[in-house]
């Protein structure tokens, strides 16, 4: 969900703590050419929940000036399997400061997040920051920056230390970034993936999220643990791909992601308590269609087009084209504001609340507390089957792999278009002039024959 007036780009980034007397280490010339930049005296105000909610997502949202870039800053990490060791890659979202409370774009978009917490101003972090640019054939590529900070709550000095990050200005320089990181690390630097606000909430910052990430259980384990662990994953997944969505407004990872749930909860479905999966799955399913109407109407304009392009008259042509536009532009206009109201709604947020209870303590079966194997109740199902060791995979590798080659599982997750009478039904919708509905009967005729 784009909004306008914000700006957003990928911010890579390696944190080292050092001591205050730390001498910066010489680097290779061969990298290039450092040119130091004015120094830099900003002050930073992180807003966040009372129980540091956003920053146990790797989440942080402050107001700055002194920068450069003045304003609000909101810094959403990306999706665990596509983060590198060591490396804090997260998007960066900026907008103006035209208020001194946060923007309700942001708060809109952490919604599910903030499950309607309250934000406060909870630190002040002020920075002198020394930059450095490295320079080569490609231009500037790398900005090494030696920050000494004083972190402060209220008129309380909390904290006061002094931290050296390096940011990749190309996706194209990790190789050189890795080099001048192992230096600062062979110098004494200590690796962080601690913001600099972490210090000011105490115990709090120290806590999981409110979706705990669980330690990978062995086989033997019981099967409380092991459903728990598959679906503590499967849900932050889920979550990573709301956020995700909400900025670059594309809805389809997040739609695989709940249909992944979907699928394991009916794979499931004889360790889960089934009072309380019934509303469970009946939400999921909805959200999964509000998703997914987008898609399938792109897929049916694609087809349509398809078809009357079949058409040999060029005027023809235009005239059927013509008038799929407007009919598909209105749908889509409709579809778009049905999802905006649906993501709006109590609805949604009380799904997203209630996976946050699914993944912290799921309501089983007695029989999920005694010794006994994940399998035992899984039906026969071949698509059951397979989404349990596609979801166990790292856990039972011989018997996933085995599943893997002897299963084949056919999945049909909508009907068939009839393009034939999707024709008809835009020559019949009311929007069209007599040449197009002409055209498109023309269209209809010759589908038929096919």
């Amino acid at each position: 969900m784009k909004f306008p007036g914000t700006e957003m780009h990928v911010e890579t980034e390696f944190k080292f703590r050092v001591p205050t007397d730390f001498e910066l280490p010489s680097f290779p010339s061969s990298l290039g050419i450092w040119t130091n930049e004015s120094v830099r005296n900003m002050d930073a105000t992180y807003w966040d929940t009372t129980d540091a909610t956003l920053l146990r997502w790797g989440i942080t949202m402050r107001i700055r000036t002194g920068g450069g870039d003045d304003g609000w800053h909101l810094k959403i990490p990306v999706s665990p399997q596509e983060s590198v060791s060591d490396v804090s890659v997260r998007t960066e979202l900026h907008r103006d400061a035209t208020s001194a409370s946060p923007p309700i774009e942001f708060l809109e978009m952490l919604s599910t997040i903030l499950q309607g917490s309250e934000v406060i101003p909870i630190a002040r972090v002020q920075t002198e920051r020394k930059p450095q640019i490295l320079t080569d054939s490609r231009g500037a590529v790398i900005e090494l920056v030696d920050d000494s900070v004083t972190l402060s709550h209220g008129e309380q000095i909390i904290d006061e230390f002094r931290e050296i990050e390096i940011e990749l200005m190309s996706e194209l320089v990790m190789q050189e970034a890795l080099v001048i990181a192992e230096i600062l690390g062979n110098a004494g630097a200590q690796t962080s993936s601690v913001s600099k606000a972490a210090s000011a909430f105490g115990p709090a910052a120290r806590k999981q999220p409110d979706i705990p990430s669980l330690p990978k259980p062995r086989k033997g384990d019981l099967p409380f643990d092991l459903i728990r662990w598959a679906l503590s994953r499967q849900v932050r997944n889920v979550f990573h791909a709301e956020l995700a969505s909400r900025i670059t407004s594309e809805t389809l990872t997040l739609t695989t992601e709940l249909v992944n749930l979907q699928e394991l909860l009916t794979a499931l479905r004889d360790w889960l308590n089934p009072e309380e999966q019934e509303f469970l799955q009946e939400d999921l399913l909805w959200l999964i269609r509000e998703l997914s109407v987008a898609t399938e109407l792109s897929q049916q304009s694609e087809k349509v087009r398809a078809a009357i392009n079949l058409l040999s008259d060029p005027l023809d042509r235009h005239e059927a084209l013509a008038a799929v536009e407007r009919f598909f532009a209105s749908k889509s206009e409709a579809a778009a504001s049905s999802l905006q109201a649906a993501r709006r709604s109590d609805r949604y947020l009380f799904l997203f609340s209630d996976l946050v209870n699914l993944a912290r303590v799921p309501a089983v079966v007695p029989q999920a507390y005694e010794p006994n194997g994940i399998w035992d109740r899984i039906s026969p199902d071949p698509c059951d089957q397979l989404t349990i060791a596609r979801h166990f995979r790292g856990i039972f590798k011989k018997k996933s792999k085995q599943i893997d080659r002897s299963l084949n599982c056919a999945k049909t997750h909508s009907q068939e278009m009839n393009v034939g009478e999707l024709i008809r039904a835009i020559a019949l919708s009311g929007k069209s002039e007599p040449a197009a509905i002409f055209a498109l009967g023309l269209a209809h005729a010759g589908w038929e024959k096919i």
